[in-house]
């Protein structure tokens, strides 16, 4: 699949969208969804905004971009928006004349948008929906991504040595995935007692003694992906070692319940009920256990109530953890089972068979 047609089948799914919400365009402003229109491309400055720097305007005969000068070049041409078939509304920077470009094309009719703009009917729960079943070339970038990153995190985490701090470590994990052009959106990095302190512990100046969590959240032409690696250093203790591969069982049970059709919650009630029976009680309410990702990390946090059904090749990633250990690899509902996003590259692997399905998974490192 070229990115041409890619951008097709995704403008059909717009102007289904138009037709059922009775919409005369749609007005694209979020970053994340001009990724998904553009098939990969990015419309961004800063790199950890939502918000994109041009918008993307769709009728039912035509696809607009709308920028100012400074972005306007290099949307054409180094975003390739030309070859797509996008037609270009320019304005001075000091002038933003964005909506008075989308009345000149729609004139009185109504607009639907993706984010809160006067005038526009926000429909970005609706948009969401459009992203959620992958594409053959959204497929094909998410497994590149998984590779780039998992060989990325196990390649440092091969390095480190004991009195490197999170920030150095993770700061090390940045340059090797710039390599790529792969933008590392998010960071954790808990060594030895912040690891059983906090869910979400962000890089610090703390140095590494035994153990190291590290967490990074990847983002590779708009498509986001997950993982986490655990390194120890000296032999791994044998509860610690236990209590991981019951994390990494609670996951594997989690992939294998997430059905293309199936109940989103499903994978999560279950996962609940395997951490009581295995006496890790309430671990469960201390962190959210994950769900559908795409052009955001998450594009659900699921929950008991989430009910909404898995598409197929939809991207998940589920995060089950314990107290000290967490077990996260993002991967693809398929109607055929699961594919793996990210996997054990160079790390040594544990495997483990669920529902059917044989599962090759990474164990800690030990050095």
């Amino acid at each position: 699949m070229d990115r041409r047609q890619e951008v097709d089948i995704k403008l059909q799914r717009v102007r289904k969208l138009l037709q059922e919400k009775n919409l005369d365009a749609l007005l694209l402003k979020k970053q994340p969804n001009f990724s998904w229109l553009t098939a990969g491309g990015l419309n961004m400055v800063g790199i950890t905004t939502e918000m994109g720097v041009t918008s993307l305007l769709v009728t039912e005969t035509d696809a607009y971009v709308i920028a100012s000068r400074i972005e306007a070049n290099r949307m054409m041409q180094e975003e390739g928006l030309e070859e797509l078939g996008f037609k270009l509304l320019e304005y001075e920077w000091y002038d933003n004349k964005e909506m008075d470009f989308v009345r000149e094309v729609v004139g009185e009719g109504r607009v639907g948008g993706d984010a809160a703009v006067p005038g526009v009917v926000d429909v970005g729960a609706d948009v969401n929906q459009l992203r959620y079943e992958l594409t053959e070339g959204e497929i094909q970038r998410y497994l590149f991504l998984g590779e780039k990153v998992s060989a990325a995190i196990e390649k440092i985490l091969t390095e480190v040595q004991p009195g490197d701090t999170e920030a150095e470590i993770t700061g090390r994990l940045a340059a090797e995935l710039w390599k790529d052009r792969i933008d590392p959106t998010g960071y954790m990095a808990a060594a030895d007692e912040r690891a059983n302190l906090y869910r979400h512990p962000i890089p610090t100046m703390n140095k590494v003694k035994k153990y190291l969590m590290l967490c990074v959240n990847a983002r590779y032409k708009g498509l986001i992906t997950t993982i986490t690696r655990l390194v120890h250093f000296g032999p791994v203790p044998e509860e610690l070692w236990k209590q991981y591969l019951d994390n990494v069982k609670i996951e594997c049970t989690m992939i294998a319940k997430t059905k293309v059709g199936t109940p989103m919650n499903v994978p999560l009630l279950t996962a609940i009920d395997m951490y009581e029976s295995m006496g890790y009680h309430d671990e469960w309410k201390l962190h959210h256990q994950g769900g559908p990702m795409g052009y955001y990390g998450r594009d659900i946090r699921v929950h008991h109530k989430v009910e909404e059904k898995v598409r197929p090749n939809q991207a998940f990633c589920w995060n089950p953890s314990i107290t000290g250990t967490k077990s996260e690899d993002g991967f693809i509902a398929t109607p055929n089972g699961p594919l793996m996003i990210s996997k054990p590259i160079i790390f040594p692997t544990v495997e483990m068979e669920v529902e059917g399905i044989k599962f090759i998974r990474p164990d800690i490192l030990e050095r």
